[in-house]
């Protein structure tokens, strides 16, 4: 068991593994946090594969209740007159410390059933006996360049139930598999429900020299895909599909001169497919960042890191 406390300052220190926690009502925790006034929080693997996290007091096991963590977000809690407050990083690493001795998410079978759909052209590629063993698979997928990003795709979606997220990939591996080798030209994306991106999105597209003006012009254009070349780039809004009833979608995409001029110029795509192959890529890598958080039989090469 991992146990931290949470100190004064907001900082949290880690204690010794065998640190004694008290009277708690959670049996077989795996990641604990000491708060004050007898509270913690407490991570458990739920059937053996499923993030739960608890928060409680020592010696009251009638007061426990379930509570959530996200990444990105500070977790409080007010109850009975007790107040804490934990920051975004501090909940980051206390999921990392849980995910990371649970298992993967998803089915291994479901996914390569979708892989070999996807990579029906090379049969023998994805027809190798040894890889019905998941942990085996998983072992070699560092070794299978841009196949790791597809199968954790492809998994993450199929967990979510996001059929729209595998067509992207498919398109994205279809259409356009080995265009993202380079960092640098990796797409930019932001996501907007109404007319532009929120405040955060406009300023990262004004470090791209994008003005407001600029964008508010490119929205009152009717057309599905509106193509802007700017002093930087190319940005494209796109405009999706509706799963907020009447509310329009928008996507915003970025892309450098190179990696559009070779999409669109050489491969002669149009700018609806760069937009969604694009996508399905920047789904992948996302996934991967996700999905390899968890116990894998061992590491892969090297973790991706998403901007």
């Amino acid at each position: 068991m991992i146990v931290y406390e949470l100190m004064s300052k907001g900082h949290i220190v880690r204690l010794p593994d065998q640190a004694v926690l008290g009277d708690i009502a959670v049996e077989n925790p795996v990641v604990a946090l000491l708060m004050p006034y007898n509270r913690i929080l407490v991570g458990v693997a739920y059937k053996g594969a499923y993030e739960m996290w608890l928060c409680g007091k020592n010696g009251d096991p009638s007061g426990w209740k379930e509570v959530f963590l996200y990444d990105g977000i500070p977790f409080r809690i007010d109850t009975d007159g007790f107040s804490a407050s934990v920051s975004t990083d501090i909940t980051s690493e206390l999921r990392s410390q849980l995910i990371g001795r649970l298992p993967p998410p998803g089915s291994h079978r479901e996914t390569m059933s979708v892989l070999e759909d996807f990579y029906g052209d090379q049969p023998d590629f994805m027809s190798q006996p040894q890889w019905e063993d998941e942990e085996v698979f998983l072992s070699r997928l560092g070794d299978l360049g841009n196949l790791r990003l597809v199968y954790w795709g492809i998994r993450k979606a199929l967990v979510l139930g996001d059929y729209s997220m595998v067509g992207r990939i498919k398109v994205w591996v279809r259409r356009g598999l080995n265009t993202f080798g380079d960092e640098s030209v990796i797409p930019k994306m932001w996501v907007s429900v109404g007319d532009l991106p929120g405040n955060k999105g406009i300023e990262e597209l004004e470090a791209l020299l994008f003005k407001p003006e600029q964008l508010r012009r490119m929205n009152l254009e009717k057309s599905g895909s509106v193509v802007f070349r700017g002093d930087s780039g190319y940005l494209v809004r796109f405009e999706g599909q509706r799963p907020f009833g009447e509310v329009s979608v928008s996507v915003w995409m970025y892309f450098s001169f190179p990696i559009w001029e070779e999409m669109k110029d050489r491969r002669g795509l149009r700018p609806q497919e760069i937009v969604i192959l694009s996508w399905g890529f920047l789904d992948a890598l996302e996934a991967v960042r996700e999905m390899e958080r968890y116990r894998l039989p061992f590491s892969v090469e090297e973790p991706i890191d998403v901007k």
